[in-house]
């Protein structure tokens, strides 16, 4: 059984589509863990129990007391918090704006491995970012998605810490998947990409002029407050991009077959 965590958060600004998600999810997990800011904690609630998917025993949200621009951590603490909520021995990281796909009884095999598994262990799956429509992608990724529930963390790498207690935005989203050392937790296996292998596909760059208008009016302060408290100067973040005219044309086709994910 795999429990599955993610955040919401934000809302004013991310166009959150709660029964588009769930009915992916809920063909491969058994559960469902959402970690929110405590200041949005009954605005989220509000949204998931109106969905048609709802289901008291497998859906729940957290939240916690952060402030989204003064404490650096607080994506990866939000995360962490879900995570922590989570009961199933296996547990898989996704974002609201991705989508389950491959064979599900391919990721009941992972998690069978990762159980048998006398140490904690992840899956490295791959990622495919879809871009601008549902035929073209930018390109192929892989992360630490799959993993044991107990002895992992989501935080910062230890290597990207610094002792003035901030950390390299380089080498670390604080995010991680992570021992209580701050190592990374070791990957059993990495998946090739293929039609029916276990995948995840990303939506974020579906829509350019939506994705400029939420690093404009969001993530490009978020990452441009993280390097310069790094580098301890005023720092820009200009490789978030916020005019959608930016962004580099669709060229290169998938060609896996349609749909692309499951739903209920």
């Amino acid at each position: 059984m795999i429990s599955l965590y993610t955040t919401a958060f934000n809302l004013k600004n991310f166009n959150i589509n709660f029964d588009d998600a769930f009915s992916n999810w809920l063909c491969y997990v058994d559960e469902i863990t959402i970690g929110t800011l405590r200041s949005e904690h009954e605005q989220v609630r509000d949204l998931v129990v109106k969905s048609e998917y709802y289901d008291s025993e497998k859906i729940g949200v957290v939240s916690r007391h952060l402030d989204i621009y003064d404490d650096i951590y607080w994506d990866g603490k939000l995360k962490d918090a879900a995570l922590k909520n989570s009961h199933h021995d296996v547990a898989l990281q996704v974002d609201l704006d991705e989508r389950i796909s491959g064979d599900i009884a391919g990721f009941e095999f992972l998690s069978d491995e990762i159980v048998d598994t006398d140490f904690p262990c992840s899956v490295m799956i791959p990622y495919l970012n879809l871009y601008q429509d549902m035929d073209h992608f930018l390109d192929i990724g892989y992360k630490w998605y799959l993993h044991t529930r107990e002895g992992t963390n989501r935080g910062p790498v230890n290597f990207a810490l610094k002792e003035d207690g901030c950390f390299d935005p380089e080498k670390s989203d604080t995010c991680e998947l992570i021992d209580d050392e701050g190592n990374i937790i070791p990957a059993i296996s990495k998946i090739p990409f293929g039609d029916n292998q276990p995948k995840i596909i990303h939506l974020g760059f579906l829509d350019l002029e939506r994705r400029a208008n939420l690093n404009k009016k969001f993530w490009k302060d978020i990452w441009s407050k993280r390097k310069s408290l790094s580098q301890k100067k005023e720092v820009e973040a200009t490789d978030v991009l916020t005019d959608a005219s930016e962004f580099k044309p669709a060229t290169i086709k998938h060609n896996l077959p349609q749909p692309l994910w499951p739903t209920l």
